[in-house]
């Protein structure tokens, strides 16, 4: 007998909600320091002998980092939900 998948199991919902709402917060955090770390790499282009600038891109590099380190599925290859609630293969 096969198993079925079904998209709408409750107690699998009520567990990708909950990764949801605790994985909302690092993602946004994650998007901001991006941003930034975007626009502060652009200034430092227009202006490379800026030292301020080079100081805030590495802070901006370690920062994001860190997060990386404290939550590695952010930046993973395949994203974790997949692994974890996606549909089976085979």
């Amino acid at each position: 007998m096969d198993v079925m998948w079904f998209y709408d199991d409750l107690e699998e919902l009520e567990e990708w909600q909950t990764f949801r709402r605790e994985a909302q917060q690092v993602e946004k955090e994650h998007l901001e320091i991006r941003v930034a770390l975007r626009d502060a790499e652009a200034a430092l282009r227009a202006a490379p002998g800026n030292e301020d600038l080079g100081d805030r891109v590495q802070q901006l590099k370690e920062k994001l980092e860190e997060l990386e380190k404290r939550a590695p599925w952010i930046s993973a290859d395949v994203p974790l939900e997949i692994l974890l609630w996606g549909v089976p293969h085979g």
